[in-house]
């Protein structure tokens, strides 16, 4: 290729992904406005990407997967994940991973919009929940194949992520001079990326997080030095309380709450200022008047019996916004139970005697 047409060509590159970022806004969950069908494809093209399928990979003992890794990913999962991954030097199979694990439980997930239909939110579907009602163009339109069928095939969905992570930064790392999360682990690129599949630090932290635990090479980070643990134990939109008979203070600076719980507390702290009154320590092994073990035990549950600096209880209206806000939490951070004063009569909440002085939000097992 002679000089004018690497000039043409890079100009050619240059307008398509400047054209993609600026268009392209948050996650899958949002449309791309007015942008072409073909421009994810032209770019993933531009930059080398094969359209077809690669060559098989190597055995799983030779990809740096974690032993959690191979106990939680499904066999075709991992294949496609790692496939996906080699189209994008700057991208692993472990972020892929990371993304079906927190959108989809790798497919598994029983929820709306993973296996037909769209998500609680009327937009999304498939394993790796690309929009595919928002448009037109919608994201998987641009970045997988604009077949609906298609989106729920991880054998599509999760090429389609990958072009569109390549897109979105990894394309070209060394161009990306802000990092849009600074308080979490990892590169500018990988974040900008991660931050346009979905706008929010605390997606990009479980990402991140949950790709070292893919990884069995990953260097061992001390979970209380983790910078985005640090900046919630600072956070002055958060307080604790030892009066209830817990330490919750000590127990988020470990850095063991699960992802979950620190990623809503950092959601919950841009909306309201809490009081949190017990996390696991001093907390009963087993939920009262029954021999099922706590989540709070497992470090999967949390206690906020202050909101806007208003006590809960059921005359307190801001803590009934607050609980009625968790109900319209969808994917990974939506609660499997929410104690409180107030008993609305339906699933994930509760309200009995034990629960007339605080909020409590809990999880189930991951998956």
């Amino acid at each position: 290729m002679n000089q004018s047409a690497r000039t043409k060509t890079g100009a050619v590159l240059v307008a398509l992904v400047a054209l993609a970022v600026l268009s392209s806004r948050a996650s899958p969950g949002f449309a791309l406005a007015d942008v072409p069908k073909a421009v994810g494809r032209s770019i993933a093209k531009a930059l080398g990407s094969r359209p077809e399928r690669p060559a098989r990979p190597k055995e799983t003992s030779q990809r740096g997967a974690s032993s959690f890794a191979l106990s939680d990913i499904p066999r075709r999962y991992l294949d496609v994940y790692t496939e996906a991954a080699s189209t994008c030097p700057a991208l692993t199979w472990q972020v892929l991973a990371a993304i079906g694990k927190i959108e989809s439980d790798h497919g598994r997930s029983s929820a709306p919009g993973v296996r037909s239909g769209v998500n609680r939110f009327g937009c999304c579907a498939g394993p790796m929940q690309f929009n595919i009602r928002n448009g037109s163009p919608s994201t998987w339109d641009t970045w997988g194949t604009g077949v609906v069928a298609q989106v729920y095939d991880p054998a599509h969905a999760v090429p389609a992520a990958a072009r569109k992570l390549c897109g979105d930064g990894l394309a070209r790392p060394q161009r990306i001079r802000t990092d849009p999360c600074p308080s979490v682990v990892g590169s500018a690129a990988l974040h900008t990326a991660l931050r346009r599949y979905n706008n929010a630090c605390w997606y990009v932290h479980e990402v991140v997080t949950l790709a070292g635990r893919y990884t069995s090479t990953a260097p061992v980070l001390a979970p209380s030095k983790d910078p985005f643990v640090r900046a919630l134990v600072r956070n002055r939109r958060i307080t604790t309380t030892t009066s209830h008979g817990c330490d919750p203070k000590a127990d988020l600076a470990s850095g063991r709450v699960d992802l979950r719980v620190q990623s809503l507390l950092a959601v919950i702290a841009e909306r309201y200022r809490i009081r949190l009154s017990c996390l696991r320590t001093g907390h009963s092994r087993f939920v009262k008047g029954t021999t099922r073990v706590s989540n709070h035990t497992v470090w999967r549950a949390v206690d906020i019996d202050v909101v806007n600096g208003h006590p809960v209880s059921r005359t307190s209206k801001v803590s009934r916004t607050l609980v009625v806000w968790l109900d319209g939490l969808e994917g990974p951070l939506r609660p499997s139970e929410i104690g409180s004063p107030f008993n609305l009569g339906r699933r994930p909440y509760f309200s009995d005697e034990g629960h007339q002085g605080h909020v409590h939000v809990g999880y189930g097992v991951e998956g």
